[in-house]
């Protein structure tokens, strides 16, 4: 049976993360798939680990590149080399849960002009604590028709895209993964996607990534605000949009590059990344706001006095644990059980 989804792994030097990966879509309900692994030049058992893999389940290919090209280019050579009618980005470190593939097929033939079928990413602390899960906080499950989806993206609670199914055809409509917005270039994508075609939204728990150590998103520095940057001026650029739409989106994107600035700001400060936060804080300076004045005074005191730096450590603590307790009620209740944290916990383990 020629398969009609295509998981895209990109790797590199995490070969037992791997492979909870890759089991975890073997496991799928949804059995016509195919698992591309591209490894980005690893050093070690990564290939024997595949390979072991593979001798059971067919479905599997591997590419080892020459040398190492870099995250972005590895996702984005995955996404060249598609030839099914779905395609699906996977960390290695991140797994997807059995029925994900199966509902999000079903939902896309169901809305045939529709790009993207996005279901809820769990994030999960090493421990199993859920910590977030964005698409709990969206209104309603079901249809968006643009500009609707764009919008409810914003303010941090675009999908996860490690429970995204995306149709093939997307590519031809809005091009491969802008190497110009870079860190954020899967909140661009997604936007651009659901700024111009209908999406699926569901609130089924479809994936789960866990924060850990070596996970990429634990430590950002500025670097990323300057895609925020690139993706408003897109937004404004964009003359296949409503005038109206494209300025109300290039000014929410500039505020929530404003927030990020914040966000790091604070992090690092915590973190002791005195250098990061003054950068950050230099940066919303330049924009004159009241949230860049404000924060500046505070933090520059903060650095300077031991006693404020751990008061702002507690706060922030605080600030997660509430904001996890949020996302725990939210998939409770839309997901519709009551022991999701251990389930899920259980599920990432296997």
């Amino acid at each position: 049976m020629t398969a009609r989804v295509t998981v895209i792994i990109p790797t590199y030097r995490r070969p037992h993360m791997l492979a909870r990966a890759i089991r975890s879509v073997l496991r799928q309900t949804y059995s016509d798939l195919v698992v591309c692994v591209y490894d980005n030049a690893s050093s070690d058992e990564t290939e024997s680990v595949v390979d072991a893999l593979r001798a059971e389940d067919a479905r599997i290919q591997y590419q080892r590149h020459g040398e190492n090209i870099g995250s972005f280019a590895n996702f984005v050579h995955g996404m060249e080399r598609v030839a099914t009618d779905f395609f699906s980005f996977l960390s290695d470190d991140d797994v997807i849960f059995p029925n994900f593939l199966a509902t999000a097929v079903k939902e896309l033939e169901r809305n045939p002009d529709a790009m993207m079928f996005a279901g809820s990413t769990l994030e999960l602390s090493e421990d199993g604590t859920l910590q977030y899960a964005p698409v709990a906080l969206w209104p309603r499950e079901g249809r968006y028709d643009p500009p609707e989806g764009a919008q409810r993206m914003l303010g941090n609670r675009h999908p996860t895209w490690t429970s995204i199914l995306f149709r093939r055809d997307v590519i031809k409509h809005i091009g491969l993964l802008d190497s110009g917005v870079g860190a954020p270039s899967d909140l661009d994508y997604e936007l651009q996607v659901a700024a111009h075609f209908p999406i699926i939204l569901s609130f089924t728990p479809c994936a789960a990534y866990v924060r850990h150590a070596q996970a990429g998103s634990q430590r950002e520095d500025t670097s990323v605000v300057v895609g925020y940057e690139r993706i408003a001026e897109k937004f404004g650029a964009d003359s296949s949009l409503m005038p109206k739409f494209r300025a109300a989106m290039a000014s929410a994107i500039e505020r929530q590059r404003q927030v990020k600035l914040a966000e790091i700001a604070v992090k690092s400060v915590v973190h002791g990344d005195d250098a990061v936060a003054r950068e950050a804080l230099s940066l919303l300076r330049e924009h004159r706001t009241p949230l860049g004045s404000v924060l500046g005074i505070a933090l520059s005191i903060t650095m300077k006095f031991p006693f404020a730096r751990g008061l702002l450590a507690v706060a922030e603590s605080l600030r997660m644990q509430m904001r996890a307790s949020k996302a725990a009620r939210m998939s409770v209740k839309t997901s519709g059980h009551d022991k999701l944290q251990t389930d899920l916990f259980d599920l990432t383990r296997r």
